[in-house]
């Protein structure tokens, strides 16, 4: 084949950059108020990036640190959790189990998704009501720095219980009504029986049988296509309520005090840097670089895939975003070049799941969140396992290119290269300038998150010019629909762990698996298929939010190293992510390239199998994950 000429393969028009965007909301009552709230979110998203920008600036250049600015972030991020976690719901956003509700007839189909608003609308009210004694108690208590009633920082949890209530009640109102009635009438039963049965014979204390029970009311709620965040929560509460561990009021404590990790500012930040980078063009020229560098390799596409996802990984720290921002930059130049977009996939969703460890990952600032371990430590330890796991896809891509008659590589001439990559260096300073800056002790993670989106709108608005008032506005809206999305899953998972943790559960699975023989091998091999299988029912991330905090005091207990493992956990839980048929990952790549899974399935499975045993790797050989930190005498226990 002869090589194509590579200006209308590089040229800006002709690259496909229109990531998915808002699903529209449903409605006049709906937009409306989806309007309202997009803009009260939108401002304490901003200002809380003017707060932290402002905090990092004031303590560089003047030594001056704002205190009150960690007190305004706990209200940000109520905010978020839960008033944009009803946004998402709404439009949504919530990620949920579909693999059994696609099978189903469209009768059922209706009927369920009817159920589903009840149970919504159902644990919205319940934890309203839970909620309002916990704002009350707060009225005369003063917040130690800007002197307000620390009531302020859990109104919107109340708040976003009633939206919830309000958008429920509304979507109920639009379906038929035999199914709103049905399922009503069966899901109000189910609730009214149990009270009975726990009135007239609990409560039934923490046994064997009350845990079982709980797995099956949680694995029902899970494959009826309940949103996950609202699982895991309405799951903590039957547990409560069953059991008699704690009052039902510990569930909206435990979800207010889950999202107010300073550490967890960063999750709308880099979600905001992703979205930037897509709609401000910093992706496309990423892409345009890379396919200047080693485009001229047969199947060099592929490659370029992977090259780009590592790099694009280490700015925007979101996954969704990453496949959104390459996928969509690539695909009109890869069905050109002749590329099967099955193959395409497959690359794709494998090179995700190779930069889950590539700072800043969102995982990774959860993990910190929740576990022990530092950021910075696991923000320079995931970079060497992704990059082996990296070079391990594009060996393969390099054997696979001749045998499946890959298409020839895009010859760019070296002044249009030099072209490309200058255009590309101030993007490319994004990854370099968050890790200096961490390790450097310029700011923290959280601050640097903040760096990274004002240098991002400078490029995206000044340098670049590809970003309007229209563009700006979409990414604001989007981000803090994901971010709330993400936030209220991250609350909702805390409330679950705190019921298990209650129950003495985590300390009763460590002392068994600390009865096993084989130690590290066993615990390390079973880590790695519980992460894979949960991640993909999961989700992902909720699997991480429910297992790290209960396995990483197990596996310190084993004498495996927190940084590591808490690697290996991520690294799994992406795995699973991005495994067909169900992991959700799949699906938002077979989106974005305009796929099948079923077609995508079957290419993805040869890097499945390498991504495996480079997992494998990974976890019984510490010193992927730990040579770095050590280098640079960095805390890893």
């Amino acid at each position: 084949m002869s090589e194509p000429h590579a200006e209308a393969m590089l040229d800006p028009a002709t690259m496909d950059d229109d990531p998915p965007r808002l699903a529209p909301a449903g409605g006049v009552f709906q937009r409306r108020l989806n309007l309202l709230l997009d803009i009260l979110l939108a401002i304490a998203l901003l200002e809380q990036l003017g707060v932290m920008f402002f905090t990092v600036v004031s303590r560089y250049f003047f030594a001056y640190e704002p205190l009150w600015g960690q007190e305004i972030s706990m209200i940000t991020l109520t905010m978020l959790a839960f008033i944009g976690g009803a946004v998402a719901y709404s439009r949504d956003r919530h990620m949920a189990v579909q693999v059994l509700l696609n099978r189903l007839p469209p009768v059922w189909r209706r009927f369920l998704a009817a159920a589903v608003d009840w149970h919504v609308v159902l644990f919205a009210v319940l934890t309203f009501w839970l909620s309002l004694p916990l704002v009350h108690s707060r009225m005369d208590m003063l917040s130690p720095i800007m002197e307000v009633p620390e009531a302020l920082f859990m109104v919107p949890l109340p708040v976003g219980m009633a939206l919830m209530c309000l958008v429920g009640g509304q979507r109920l109102w639009q379906r038929p009504f035999k199914d709103v009635l049905g399922s009503g009438v069966l899901v109000l039963l189910g609730f009214a029986a149990l009270w009975e049965l726990r009135d007239a014979f609990g409560p039934f204390g923490m046994n064997s049988l009350t845990l079982w029970a709980t797995l099956v009311v949680f694995l029902a709620w899970l494959l009826m296509s309940l949103p996950i965040g609202f699982c895991l929560a309405l799951t903590a509460m039957f547990f409560l309520f069953v059991t008699g561990q704690a009052p039902p009021k510990a569930v909206p404590q435990s979800m207010y005090g889950g999202i107010l990790a300073y550490v967890l500012l960063t999750i709308p930040f880099f979600v905001y840097a992703g979205f930037i980078m897509t709609d401000g063009g910093l992706s496309r020229r990423l892409a345009e670089c890379v396919v200047a560098l080693v485009g001229r390799l047969r199947g060099g596409l592929l490659q370029v895939i992977v090259i780009a996802m590592y790099i694009v990984s280490g700015i925007s720290g979101s996954k969704v975003a990453d496949v959104a921002a390459v996928g969509s930059s690539m695909k009109g130049m890869l069905r050109r070049q002749g590329y099967t977009m099955d193959q395409a996939a497959a690359v794709l969703a494998a090179s995700a799941i190779m930069g889950e460890t590539i700072p800043p990952s969102i995982p990774m600032l959860v993990m910190g969140a929740i576990t022990t371990v530092s950021v910075a430590s696991m923000f320079v330890a995931g970079l060497v396992p992704a990059a082996f796991m990296a070079i391990c896809l594009m060996i393969m891509l390099h054997f696979r290119a001749r045998r499946l008659n890959f298409p020839a590589g895009i010859k760019v001439p070296l002044r249009q290269a030099v072209r490309a990559t200058l255009i590309a260096m101030p993007p490319l300073l994004v990854p370099i300038v968050l890790v200096a800056g961490i390790i450097g002790g310029v700011a923290t993670p959280t601050e640097i998150s903040s760096a990274a989106v004002v240098y991002a709108l400078v490029l995206a608005v000044v340098f670049y010019r590809e970003m309007d008032a229209r563009q700006f506005w979409a990414t604001v809206v989007e981000t803090t629909t994901t971010a709330g999305m993400i936030l209220f899953i991250i609350s909702a998972a805390s409330a679950f762990s705190w019921s298990l943790a209650a129950a003495d559960l985590p300390s009763k699975i460590a002392t068994v698996l600390l009865s096993l023989k084989g130690s590290n091998t066993v615990f390390l091999i079973g880590t790695v298929l519980v992460l894979i299988i949960t991640g993909a029912l999961l989700e992902g991330l909720p699997a991480l939010l429910i297992f790290a905090p209960m396995l990483m005091p197990i596996a310190v207990k084993f004498g495996i190293n927190p940084v590591h493992y808490g690697l290996v956990l991520i690294i799994a839980m992406g795995f699973g992510t991005f495994t067909p048929p169900v992991g959700i990952g799949i699906y938002v790549t077979c989106a974005i390239t305009n796929t099948t899974m079923e077609s995508t399935g079957r290419a993805l499975a040869p890097y499945l199998v390498l991504l495996f045993f480079g997992l494998l790797a990974v976890a019984f050989i510490p010193w992927f994950s730990l040579v770095l930190p050590e280098l640079l005498h960095m805390p890893t226990g």
